[in-house]
């Protein structure tokens, strides 16, 4: 079986973030210091048991529905899984949003050559995904275990400039499931040395919706079982000097 590259991008919108129409009073005022939980995850179980083959010597592609779009395998703390992102066709002259498939296979029992479905976006009756102007996906180890975790960010199309985000890992029987999501206001993350780095507007009372007073630095930590959101330095948003995000 072929490993892909630590850093996956589902497509080439660049550094879009999952959009939302909503005002500045729906973003937090800071992060804090708070526990994330599979609350309000994309990814969902999935209930129609899919099976694919995929053979040591081919390489994640033969998974894909149409042939097109991007795979990794990621090796876990309790096994290897792998996730295909593929985009389906615009539906807009003008907006980007499109809908988009999300997998994340594990093997099936002790057969390294059969894969089944264990979490997915929704898919409606007409076999499409949900809309947003971009997926992206990134493998690396932010709980410290030595071991990969799946990071995936979903963007929307809006003025809110929501980022949603899945951390996805396996339990003890080497099940996938979402560790963590969080949902991000005109949000950046980035992946940095083992570690989850995210940027988000912190808005006055009287800020317009383009104009927050701070951005907001935190770090997403591993700590008591639980990955949270540790809040940093907030900057003057005319100081701040946001990377591009690795995520959306």
């Amino acid at each position: 079986m072929q490993t892909f590259s630590r850093r996956l991008v589902a497509c080439g919108f660049g550094c879009l973030l999952v959009l939302a129409v909503i005002g500045p009073a729906a973003a937090r005022d800071g992060g804090g210091n708070r526990a994330l939980t599979d609350r309000d995850a994309v990814l969902r179980p999935a209930t129609d048991g899919l099976v694919r083959s995929l053979g040591p010597v081919q390489g994640c592609q033969v998974l894909l529905d149409a042939g097109t779009g991007d795979c990794a395998v990621v090796n876990t703390a309790h096994g290897a899984m792998v996730v295909t992102v593929e985009a389906g066709p615009s539906q807009d002259d003008v907006l980007v949003s499109r809908p988009w498939t999300v997998r994340v296979y594990r093997p099936v029992d002790a057969d390294v050559e059969q894969w089944q479905v264990a979490l997915e976006t929704a898919i409606d009756t007409s076999g499409a995904g949900p809309l947003y102007a971009n997926v992206t996906a990134e493998v690396a180890d932010i709980t410290g275990d030595g071991d990969d975790e799946l990071l995936l960010g979903y963007r929307s199309e809006g003025t809110g400039q929501i980022l949603d985000v899945d951390v996805v890992d396996t339990g003890p029987d080497g099940t996938p499931r979402v560790l963590a999501h969080d949902q991000l206001y005109k949000g950046t993350a980035i992946v940095r040395q083992g570690r989850l780095v995210t940027y988000e507007p912190v808005y006055r009372e009287a800020d317009a919706n383009c104009c927050p007073t701070w951005i907001e630095r935190s770090t997403v930590r591993f700590r008591d079982g639980a990955l949270r959101v540790v809040a940093g330095p907030r900057v003057r948003t005319a100081q701040a000097d946001v990377p591009p995000g690795d995520l959306g």
